[in-house]
């Protein structure tokens, strides 16, 4: 997995006024489309996860990054970065949009009685 080290979170807006976050940094790894210590920009974060004091986070590309030491001018980057994407997260929700969800959990129910089927006409 790629290591993110000297990062900063960039909070972006879309010429539609999508908020976005990103992050910027120099990239540390096997992945070879980056020589190591690359200054690289990530495409939006979409999800973070907490392992043991380490943060990984999600890119709308599907990358994963471990994020190292944040850049020294950040000061409590991480806790600020959390914030940062719950409050994304909340307004997501907020505009939920049913036809471009996923539904995940659903059980189909079969009626018991075939008059109770629903035909398309």
């Amino acid at each position: 997995m790629n290591i993110l080290n000297n990062w900063k979170m960039l909070d972006l807006v879309t010429r539609d006024g999508e908020a976005l976050v990103c992050i910027e940094g120099r990239v540390y790894g096997s992945n070879p489309r980056f020589p190591t210590s690359s200054h690289i920009r990530t495409s939006p974060i979409t999800g973070y996860s907490l392992n043991s004091n380490s943060m990984v986070i999600m890119t709308k590309r599907g990358s994963e990054y471990l994020l190292g030491k944040p850049d020294p001018s950040q000061a409590f980057a991480q806790q600020r970065l959390m914030r940062r994407l719950s409050r994304l997260n909340q307004a997501s929700a907020a505009g939920f949009n049913a036809l471009e969800s996923q539904l995940t959990g659903f059980e189909e129910s079969h009626p018991r009685n075939p008059h109770e089927m629903v035909k398309d006409s």
